[in-house]
């Protein structure tokens, strides 16, 4: 008897990234199929895949998060295997997927951040973890600093995404969508976003690996602010919120490394 297949298509969701950075596909096998993923991004890319099938066996599971490794071609994420030639197939799946390792739990707790801003420099961080004009519930950090400031690189990593386009700004959240900002993928997992950049503010691009205190862009007053700053974050990602972190920051010319208080003013001496 010969075998019938129906595909249905499924619904695939992108949360932060462009579609082109990341595709999901299949390719007929002898036994049945191959699904694929081409991850073209410089982080790892996390996708929840729910199959509908008929007549396939998973190798790997159904409902589940796969983890695609960052620039690779062809990742497989699971093997379909046709149960019984002589019954009809329905192949269907609906994904959602995001950067980072969605699995992720561990993190490097005790590294030691550098401030964002150039040696010699001092500024008061306006609002810390959990503040409450925009940080409930929240591990962030707002530098008062004024637009055209030099920003640099709290820590070593690859940059993943910029946005530099904007120049809006209001005080209420409606304007979140209008943030700049620069995207940073570190060793351990966590990303770090500098946000607020002003319009076209960025010196670097994604894809470049850069290096701890590397002079990466100008803070700006752009997006969702009360006036003009760098907002700072480091955070896992996770499928659909991302799961902010405490960083200790080197404060003086000694080795020890602090968690900042809010309304306090930080000078770099390194």
């Amino acid at each position: 008897m010969r075998t019938f297949l129906l595909f249905l298509f499924g619904l695939i969701s992108t949360l932060v990234f462009s579609q082109k950075n990341f595709k999901l596909y299949y390719e007929e096998t002898p036994n049945g199929f191959t699904i694929l993923a081409d991850n073209d991004e410089y982080s790892p890319v996390s996708a929840l895949m729910n199959f509908r099938l008929e007549n396939l066996a998973s190798s790997n599971g159904n409902n589940k998060v796969f983890v695609a490794p960052p620039r690779t071609k062809k990742y497989v994420i699971t093997e379909l295997t046709v149960i019984d030639r002589k019954k009809r197939i329905k192949l269907g799946y609906e994904s959602t997927y995001n950067h980072g390792n969605h699995n992720l739990t561990a993190y490097d707790e005790d590294f030691k951040y550098q401030l964002p801003f150039e040696k010699g420099a001092t500024f008061w961080l306006s609002q810390g973890y959990n503040g409450k004009i925009s940080h409930q519930n929240e591990y962030a950090l707002d530098f008062k600093m004024p637009t055209g400031t030099k920003i640099y690189a709290a820590r070593e990593g690859v940059v993943i995404q910029i946005e530099e386009s904007f120049e809006k700004s209001c005080t209420t959240s409606e304007c979140a969508k209008f943030n700049n900002f620069i995207l940073v993928y570190h060793s351990d997992g966590t990303f770090a976003e500098y946000t607020h950049i002003k319009k076209n503010g960025a010196v670097v691009k994604e894809g470049d690996a850069i290096k701890m205190g590397q002079f990466i862009g100008y803070s700006g007053d752009v997006g969702w602010a009360t006036g003009p700053h760098l907002h700072f974050v480091v955070f896992f990602q996770r499928l659909k919120e991302r799961v902010t972190l405490k960083t200790k920051f080197l404060t003086s010319r000694g080795k020890e490394a602090i968690i900042l208080s809010e309304k306090e003013q930080y000078t770099r001496y390194y």
